[in-house]
């Protein structure tokens, strides 16, 4: 993050045919599956090109209706370089008046979702040190403090058999990736 300012982090497209889109892109265009399951019913995956470096670069969520080309893009996501990062963005957005604004812990990233004014959505992200399987979404409190949030995350991921550090999901992923 050049000057601590945000990244794109991500970018989620909805998708009329789930397994079509996930065929295409992993096997088309190579991208990595990183993890894969089911988010209030819908098929949701994460995608990466580079598990060095990212979890995912693309998702891809199931159940998109209307015309095809129109609504496809369901978020864009830009990556915080620190906790505090995020909750200014949060108190900027609240003071901006912008609508739809909701905070997320995902466990291996803490989010802000808001609408731009055209009602596109947008995440702020900020990146723990932890893997946590995905999908995985829960509450958070932003006026918590960095080492609250730390020990919350632990406690939340006290019984989970996925959870470790993101070093070691890193270690794993790349041993999956085909030699050059």
């Amino acid at each position: 993050m050049a000057n601590g300012r945000p990244t794109i982090s991500h970018v989620v497209i909805n998708c009329f045919d789930f397994q079509k889109m996930l065929e295409f892109y992993t096997k088309t265009l190579g991208f990595q599956l990183s993890d894969i399951g089911k988010a209030g019913g819908t098929d949701l995956c994460f995608l990466t090109l580079d598990p060095e470096t990212e979890h995912h670069q693309l998702a891809l969520m199931g159940g998109r209706q209307g015309a095809p080309g129109a609504g496809a893009l369901n978020h864009v996501c830009f990556r915080l370089s620190s906790y505090q990062a995020l909750q200014a963005h949060y108190a900027k957005l609240g003071k901006a008046g912008v609508t739809g604004i909701r905070t997320v812990s995902h466990g291996s990233w803490l989010s802000i979702y808001s609408l731009d004014p055209e009602g596109c959505q947008i995440e702020f992200r900020w990146d723990t040190p932890w893997y946590v399987g995905q999908p995985w979404v829960g509450t958070v409190d932003l006026s918590l403090s960095e080492d609250e949030i730390r020990r919350l995350t632990i406690e939340q991921n006290r019984d989970n058999p996925r959870f470790q550090t993101m070093d070691e999901w890193r270690a794993k992923a790349l041993a999956k990736l085909p030699a050059e």
